[in-house]
C-alpha cells in the first residue's frame, strides 16, 4: 500500500519524465495527443478572456 507522499511523488515523477501531461488547469492524461488538445483549449479559453479585457490572478489592471 502506498501512502500519499509516495503516490504524490509518483504522480510528479511521471511528470518529470514526461510519461503523463498536466495542463495549467491540473487536467493530466498519459496520452500526447489529448495533452496537446488540453494546452490547445486552455490557450483558446484564454484569448478569449483576453479579448474581453479579463486580467488573471495576480496581474495588475491598468
Amino acid at each position: 500500500m502506498t501512502n500519499p507522499e509516495q503516490s504524490r511523488r509518483q504522480q510528479e515523477d511521471a511528470l518529470e519524465r514526461g510519461e503523463e501531461y498536466q495542463d495549467a488547469e491540473g487536467r493530466r492524461t498519459r496520452d500526447p495527443a489529448a495533452g496537446v488538445d488540453n494546452a490547445a483549449s486552455e490557450a483558446d479559453r484564454n484569448v478569449e478572456h483576453l479579448r474581453r479585457g479579463e486580467v488573471g490572478p495576480g496581474v495588475p489592471e491598468e
